[in-house]
């Protein structure tokens, strides 16, 4: 059988539905993926995808006949069955421009992207890996259980940040684009005096603090895609806020420490084979607000009170079970 997944965006979202991967290819000859080409070294990595088809979508912004065009390159492919994990109208007509007899989708997708499905399965599941891998089994058999002896990703070929030794050093990844995501600051600095032994990688997009701690190697706004993965991938463990970077250390089967607090790590806390999570959550009445700005007259205690202390016992913990 032929199959394709659709899964065009975003980092955490393509990194968690990879989950799928290994359950379809124990019942897909060839598995291939629809992925925006600024994810496609991501998805190169996992072993159980055959086939990767780029969605140029920056190119494609503001051009509704590169779009037509684009669309209609697709039917040169041609599957057995088209799984459409994103659920919206953009990949809904992805589905629909690729030739498979069977089309399935998520019921709960939006934009009327089920009008494009043959089947919809439902998927009242909490957490999207979950729902992911309800449609994964409808198509690949109700039997069907994907193999937990080895990471998503495999180890990436590029070389980690010249300095760094693979396996010796723990990332720490304080950025995302909710400020209700975000633990103050000041305290990775504190974490990592608390952890003098440990060497500690700052990484991500974002705004500029203070990190001169002597045990911090400063890489934050220098990393694109193929780098951050490279740093993670040789890592032996990361720390950070509920953000992409968290799911492709998951995906990659390192241990790691989320940090949550708007959001429910019910929902998105960060899961894969091999991977040993520990969330840390203040457990506040308000939590989850699921808001992007919080609303409290104490703003933002639900991350303030989760202190370096306990992030740096939880991080001894952690390793030592490695």
């Amino acid at each position: 059988m032929k199959l394709l997944v659709v899964k065009p965006t975003a980092l955490g979202d393509v990194a968690q539905a990879l989950t799928v991967a290994p359950l379809l290819k124990q019942r897909a000859a060839w598995l291939a993926w629809l992925v925006d080409e600024d994810y496609a070294p991501l998805v190169k990595l996992c072993p159980w995808v055959d086939e990767i088809i780029t969605f140029p979508r920056r190119r494609l912004r503001g051009s509704p006949s590169a779009w037509v065009r684009w669309l209609a390159s697709l039917r040169r492919h041609e599957f057995d069955v088209a799984l459409d994990l994103q659920g919206l109208a953009r990949s809904a007509l992805m589905l629909r421009a690729v030739r498979a007899d069977w089309r399935v989708g998520l019921r709960s997708a939006r934009e009327g992207a089920r009008l494009a499905y043959n089947v919809a399965v439902a998927d009242g599941q909490r957490h999207a890996i979950d729902r992911y891998l309800a449609a994964a089994r409808l198509v690949a058999g109700l039997d069907a259980a994907a193999p937990a002896d080895r990471p998503l990703l495999a180890p990436p070929p590029d070389a980690v940040p010249a300095g760094l030794r693979a396996g010796e050093y723990t990332v720490l990844h304080p950025y995302s684009l909710w400020a209700t995501k975000l633990w103050p600051w000041r305290n990775y600095e504190r974490l990592a005096a608390l952890l003098p032994q440990e060497q500690f990688v700052l990484a991500g997009q974002g705004p500029f603090f203070p990190a001169s701690a002597p045990n911090i190697t400063d890489c934050r706004n220098r990393t694109g895609l193929t780098d951050l993965l490279a740093l993670l991938g040789g890592s032996r463990a990361v720390i950070g806020t509920d953000s992409g970077p968290l799911h492709l250390a998951a995906a990659f089967g390192k241990p790691l420490l989320a940090l949550f607090g708007a959001t429910d790590p019910g929902k998105t806390a960060p899961r894969a084979p091999l991977t040993v999570a520990k969330i840390l959550t203040a457990g506040l009445s308000c939590q989850p607000c699921l808001r992007r700005h919080c609303q409290r007259p104490a703003a933002m205690e639900c991350l303030r009170v989760i202190t370096p202390e306990q992030v740096a016992k939880a991080w001894v913990t952690l390793v030592t079970k490695m």
